[in-house]
Parts: C-alpha cells; sequence; structure tokens
C-alpha cells in the first residue's frame, strides 16, 4: 500500500516528505498502525547524520508514535483492530533481562532498535521505484503515515486519548521520567541535579512529584537557555544554573551544596565534559546517570583513586530503565490527574513541515516538536 513518509536518503539528508511503499503482508508478530502523530527526537536526528551503519540509509526513523491498529499478524494476542496504541522500543522477550522485565537492556537490543530493519536485514518500506528503504527504527519507523510495527513495542491506550499529545512518551518523556524514579531514587535527603532541561530533563524534574512521600531538598537545573530554565523551577527545581553564564559548572554546584556534592544527577546532553564534571561534583556514594547520546564514540574517564575513596557511581540509563507496558500508562494516569503536565512542552507541526520543526528543536525555541499525520 502506499503511504506518506519522512525519507532520509543518505546520512546527513533533509527529511523528504515523500510517498513510500508498505508491505502489509504481516509477520505473525507485527502490527500495521494507521499513525495519528510522531514525536521527534534527537535520537531521530542524530541517525540521520549516522556514517556507521552499513545499508541504514534510505531510511525513515521516528520512535515515539501514537496511532491506531488496522490489522494485527497471526501471533499478536494483546491487540485488536481499532486499538488505539503508543509505540516505543521493541526486544526479544526471552534474554534474562526481558524475563525480568529489565527490556530496555534486551541482549538483542542495539540489533532489533538500531539495526536496518527486522532481525533478519528485511525490510517492510521500499519507494515507489522499488528501492529498499529501512524500517522497524526501535520497532516502528514511525515517520510514516502508515507502520509496520512490532507487538512488543506497542503499549494500549484508552479510546479517548488525545494521541497527538501523548506521543512523546514512547521514549524523551519515559526516559526522564524514568531516570530519576527508577535510577536515581531520590529520597528526602538527596540532592538532585539535571543538566540539560530540554524534554528529557524537564520529565525527570517533574516526576519527582509523583514520588510524593521522598521529595529531595534540592532539586538543581542546569541549561543554556533561560525560558527553559524558568520552565524547570516551574516543575520543581529549587534552584538553576545558566551554564551560559556560570563557566565553572563543579564549582558552582559545589557552593550551592556547600562542598557537599550531588547525591544523583541526570546528564540530558550527552557531552563527555559534562559528564566528566558532574563526577567531580558528586557526593560520596552519589550516582552520576546518563541518558543523553551524543556522538557515539564519545568517552568518558575517572581517577581511580577518587572512585575507589568516593564510592560515585556512573551509570547508563536506556529508555530510562522503563518496561513501557506498565510504565506508560502509570505516567498516562498521572497526567490525567494533572501530576504529570508533560503536554504543556509539546508543539505540534504537520508531518510535511519537519523541516520547521527540526529547526524549532535545534534552536531550542519549542521543548518537543510532535508532527501529526492528519
Amino acid at each position: 500500500m502506499l503511504t506518506d513518509a519522512l525519507v532520509v536518503s543518505k546520512p546527513g539528508a533533509p527529511f523528504k516528505f515523500q510517498k513510500i511503499e508498505v508491505n502489509d503482508n504481516l509477520r505473525d508478530n507485527e502490527v500495521l498502525i494507521r499513525m495519528k502523530a510522531t514525536g521527534v527526537c534527537h535520537t531521530d536526528l542524530n541517525f540521520s547524520n549516522e556514517t556507521s551503519i552499513p545499508g541504514l540509509f534510505p531510511a525513515v526513523f521516528g520512535h515515539e508514535g501514537a496511532g491506531t491498529v488496522i490489522s494485527i499478524g497471526s501471533s499478536v494476542t494483546t491487540l485488536s483492530p481499532g486499538d488505539n496504541v503508543l509505540t516505543s522500543y521493541t526486544s526479544c522477550g526471552a534474554c534474562t533481562n526481558c524475563s525480568s522485565r529489565h527490556t530496555s537492556f534486551c541482549r538483542d537490543w542495539e540489533r532489533d532498535n538500531f539495526g536496518v530493519g527486522r532481525s533478519d536485514g528485511s525490510k517492510a518500506y521500499s519507494s515507489t521505484s522499488g528501492e529498499a528503504v529501512t524500517s522497524h527504527f526501535f520497532g516502528q519507523s514511525s515517520f510514516s503515515s502508515h507502520a509496520v510495527v512490532t507487538e512488543r513495542s506497542i503499549i494500549k491506550v484508552p479510546s479517548d486519548a488525545p494521541l497527538q499529545l501523548l506521543a512523546p512518551l514512547g521514549c524523551g518523556i519515559m526516559t526522564g521520567a524514568g531516570a530519576m524514579l527508577n535510577v536515581v531514587k531520590p529520597t528526602s535527603t538527596s540532592i538532585v541535579a539535571v543538566v540539560g532541561a530540554g524534554a528529557v530533563g524537564l520529565a525527570a524534574i517533574m516526576a519527582l512529584k509523583l514520588n510524593k512521600e521522598e521529595q529531595p531538598k534540592m532539586v538543581i537545573a542546569v541549561d543554556l537557555i533561560q525560558a527553559r530554565l524558568d520552565m524547570a523551577r516551574k516543575y520543581g527545581a529549587t534552584h538553576v544554573i545558566n551554564s551560559a553564564e556560570v563557566k565553572d559548572l563543579k564549582a558552582a554546584l559545589l557552593e550551592l551544596t556547600d562542598g557537599e556534592g550531588v547525591s544523583g544527577s541526570i546528564d540530558c546532553t550527552g557531552r563527555a565534559d559534562v559528564v566528566n564534571t558532574l563526577m567531580e561534583a558528586t557526593a560520596k556514594r552519589g550516582t552520576v546517570v546518563s541518558v543523553g547520546v551524543g556522538k557515539l564514540d564519545a568517552t568518558v574517564s575517572a581517577n581511580i583513586f577518587n572512585t575507589v575513596n568516593s564510592g560515585r557511581i556512573y551509570t547508563g540509563c536506556c529508555m530510562g530503565s522503563c518496561y513501557p507496558q506498565e510504565f506508560i500508562p502509570m505516567l498516562v494516569e498521572a497526567w490525567k490527574r494533572g501530576d504529570f503536565p508533560f503536554t504543556e512542552l509539546i508543539k505540534t507541526y504537520p508531518a510535511e513541515e519537519m523541516d520547521k520543526a527540526v529547526e524549532a528543536v535545534l534552536d531550542g525555541s519549542v521543548v518537543k516538536a510532535v508532527l501529526t499525520w492528519e
């Protein structure tokens, strides 16, 4: 079947709105979804410039989809045509981590989410001239009006759910909230810091209110853009640092904490220099959590002697260390109660205006862009 999609023809090329062919002859574990909205994530933009994965281009990216099920494969048991759904990452369902619901650390994560198609390399999309187009990015490739998605990527939501608002839960919003609640796990004596007050960082700050009995004694937000810092205060930050004005982040964090250091920090920037700084500004037995990824070959370093003596921990957090089928419905309920107002961060664009959405995301004028397909 023919559908509209955003295709990147080669590394660094723009997202081109065009017709593609979608093979709707589904595999047993696949679902055909009519997408209503897709969030724009920095990971999509990073991979649109990626040169190290053979066979990746031309590609359809997108991994924060929301839409309605049209048809299902023969082994799909959790969904029916007509269901409203959100889409997130995929996983094998059989490895040790999947069995314990740590699905974002699936044994086959890289192949199934960052590959060039299905696990066997086949692709569900092609150009109108017959050229294969990469599908199944994060199990979904949802920058397409119709997407072939693996069942394990899908979370059912209520029939009256506003899909154009909930789409970002599939990655960025879930990642920030999960990093705070599942990894940092602050208590009433904690000092937490979030570096990068974009959608992920602001979601992490918002999530603190979901743990009502254990509010940290200090919440520090760090960003270059004052408007983002103002939003961080609105959503729960007690202190802010404008790193465009404060050049020594380590000194600023230590000064705010009376030399104690931060007990739990989340880096959303993916910059090695920021992570190294956070390690040096971390309290004894404190934790630095990386959720942002910039250059794929970026590395961090730590002094072994200081690490041994301080007990500091540096850890990665993929997709908020969440089990989406449980965590996302919890966030939806929190949003409905008014406790998790992430939808205030969203600006929508018709999918044909992807270039405007990308520009707004990169210049910081929009916190979270969402594309609509109708």
